[in-house]
């Protein structure tokens, strides 16, 4: 690799999570989504000669969401180009979003109830800052109160703390819920309980996923649940 395209590649890293963290500041949503960040042992071994920071700026890349976690109270990060997608598969739908946290998701969509109980407040590093109106209710308690007037279910990174998500999941199939339960998150991995990854029925929709992209080391994504 030419040192202009070695250039290039570090420029364009930089100015992605620079225009990323500038729109969270102003409470908007980056354009599109982030490239994948960081460099490879031998991109670092090639170039350190010319660029002497390259380590301390691969860390800080890789450092990306939990810098973002704890400035803006963010875990999911997505861009308008997803959430294009995924208000084009809502269609309008009535919507139920459950554990919302600063309900970055639900600003930016049309005919949504968020919910949160908050409890991560009590826990991390972050104070609940919503975008939006957020109803102050867990996940259980929002289902009893709103399903049976909603369309779709979104579910996004719920923790791996708790089983509220299995709790969830066992609470609409006993309801025989008819709507559809997108869930996002990384599957056995940063996300949602063990059980629930073990007890429900996933779909991967290719249009809620060509635009939502990793570009770190989780690899979360959008599931219809069955």
């Amino acid at each position: 690799m030419s040192k202009g395209s070695s250039k290039r590649e570090v420029l364009e890293q930089v100015s992605a999570v620079e225009k990323t963290l500038k729109a969270y500041g102003e409470r908007k949503l980056p354009r599109h989504p982030l490239p994948k960040l960081g460099f490879s042992e031998e991109f670092i071994m090639d170039h350190l000669l010319d660029c002497a920071n390259l380590l301390e700026l691969d860390s800080r890349l890789n450092d990306l969401r939990q810098t973002v976690i704890e400035n803006f109270g963010i875990w999911h990060i997505f861009s308008e180009d997803w959430l294009d997608d995924l208000a084009l598969h809502l269609n309008g739908r009535k919507t139920l979003q459950l554990m919302s946290g600063n309900a970055v998701l639900s600003a930016g969509l049309a005919n949504v109830t968020a919910t949160d109980s908050f409890d991560w407040s009590k826990q991390d590093v972050t104070r609940p800052d919503p975008w939006t109106k957020v109803e102050s209710l867990d996940a259980t308690s929002a289902v009893e109160k709103y399903a049976d007037v909603m369309d779709v279910i979104i579910m996004e990174w719920a923790p791996d703390t708790s089983e509220d998500d299995w709790e969830v999941l066992q609470k609409l199939r006993t309801m025989r819920w008819p709507g559809e339960f997108i869930v996002i998150g990384e599957k056995n991995g940063a996300t949602n309980s063990e059980k629930f990854w073990d007890e429900c029925r996933l779909e991967e929709p290719e249009d809620l996923n060509q635009r939502h992209e990793r570009f770190d080391f989780i690899d979360d994504r959008v599931y219809l649940i069955g």
